[in-house]
C-alpha cells in the first residue's frame, strides 16, 4: 500500500508542474524536463519516509517475507511444510551417508 501511495504522490508531483508549464506555453519537451526535475527534487527532499516505506514493501514482496494472507495460501504453506519435513526425515533415516 505504501508503494502505491508513494507512486501516486510522485505522479502528482510530475503531472501538476507539467500541466502548468504546458499552459504557460513552454512546450512539451521542456515542460516534461522541468516537471521531472521538480518532481525529483521535491520527492528527494520531502518524501524520505514514504520512499523508505515503499522500498520496504517492495523488499517484502520480492524478498519472500510477505505474510500469507488467505486461507488457501495458508493451507498451501502448511502442506509444503509437511512435505518438506517428511523429506528431511526420510533423508535423515535412509539418506546419503554423512562424511
Amino acid at each position: 500500500m505504501a508503494f502505491l501511495k508513494y507512486t501516486l504522490i510522485r505522479a502528482a508531483l510530475f503531472v501538476i508542474p507539467f500541466v502548468v508549464f504546458l499552459l504557460l506555453g513552454i512546450g512539451g519537451v521542456l515542460s516534461a524536463v522541468y516537471a521531472v526535475i521538480i518532481a525529483f527534487a521535491v520527492s528527494f527532499l520531502f518524501l524520505n519516509r514514504q520512499r523508505n516505506a515503499a522500498a520496504s514493501d517492495v523488499s517484502d514482496v520480492f524478498g519472500g517475507r510477505k505474510k500469507v494472507t488467505s486461507s488457501r495460501e495458508q493451507e498451501d504453506a502448511e502442506a509444503e511444510d509437511s512435505i518438506d519435513e517428511a523429506q528431511r526425515r526420510a533423508e535423515g533415516e535412509g539418506g546419503p551417508a554423512e562424511a
